[in-house]
């Protein structure tokens, strides 16, 4: 990729202005000098002097408007490089050149460019494993499984880490009014929200049916629950089903963390199943946290409008 760095932009710019400001100080100081020798004010050389000023001035506003014409264009053309690689991304083909400008942005964007492509990569393999859900792309239960071994090997030296299990409210109602499509429609629209809300660094998995699992890693159920109640302010209230059909969109949330005391990798799933048993019978559509030390919260964590 050809670039050209921002700085020398700055430099020649910054002689062109210098250029025009020596001119101007000289003709400045001949203006002066014809001035005091000439009583007449309005000379010829005098007035030669006054337009050669203001071409000077002329031209300092042409070098910086044309500074800030090239450093515009050249951030806009790598901010469409960005965006178009990120879209990229999405489509899981990420090119191996885009068009740049900057040097600046030269190697952050590299960075980024070779992460995506790792990214890519990795969930091309996981689809080769089995380890992806069809329906909804998301990692499957035995991904899943997977991942909270180890984090549950890690507890001790890393740090705890929570586990939120999500069930989607009325799943099988849509079913039965709308079909199964429109069920499909319902676990993929809410799979996409889901991927739209989380960091790149929480596990997000489909463990079967509407049941769905965020897995913040190394991090207590207290600054977890932080994140989860500002989940369920940015997921959608409404999704679209099939045949334009708008679904109300409600779920009900169980709340855990890995304890030091456990002794099995999935004894954190057990709570969180009794978090969510409890937030469903306090009226769905909340969630309720387990906290391996104190027992089952009373109150709802949070309560969507």
């Amino acid at each position: 990729m050809t670039t050209q760095s921002i700085g020398r932009l700055f430099i020649k710019a910054g002689v062109q202005v210098a250029l025009c400001l020596a001119l101007a100080g000289l003709t400045g100081y001949l203006l002066m000098m014809e001035l005091a020798a000439n009583t007449t004010p309005l000379s010829a050389l005098a007035l030669f002097y006054s337009g050669l000023a203001g071409l000077t001035a002329i031209g300092i506003g042409v070098a910086v408007f044309r500074l800030y014409r090239a450093v515009r264009a050249a951030l806009d053309n790598d901010i469409q490089s960005l965006a178009r690689m990120f879209q990229d991304v999405r489509a899981e083909e990420v090119r191996e050149h885009y068009p740049l400008e900057l040097r600046e942005f030269n190697e952050i964007f590299l960075y980024l460019r070779d992460s995506s492509s790792k990214l890519v990569q990795e969930k091309a393999e996981l689809k080769d494993l089995g380890l992806i859900d069809h329906l909804s792309q998301l990692s499957n239960r035995r991904h899943f499984e997977r991942r909270l071994r180890r984090l549950f090997d890690a507890n001790k030296s890393r740090g705890t880490s929570s586990v939120l299990i999500i069930d989607v409210d009325y799943f099988k109602s849509v079913n039965d009014q709308h079909g199964h499509d429109a069920g499909d429609a319902l676990i993929v629209n809410f799979s996409k929200a889901l991927r739209a809300c989380v960091r790149e660094s929480d596990f997000l998995a489909r463990l079967g049916g509407d049941e769905f699992c965020i897995v913040y890693p190394y991090m207590p159920v207290e600054k977890a629950a932080q994140f989860v109640e500002r989940l369920r302010q940015q997921l959608p209230r409404e999704v679209m089903l099939t045949h334009g059909v708008v679904h109300s969109l409600r779920w009900t949330g169980g709340l855990s963390a890995i304890s030091d005391d456990d002794t099995q990798f999935d004894e954190v799933l057990w709570r969180a199943d009794k978090a969510l048993l409890y937030a469903k019978e306090a009226g769905r559509n909340n969630t309720k946290v387990y906290h391996p030390a104190k027992g089952l919260e009373r109150h709802s964590l949070m309560l969507a409008s």
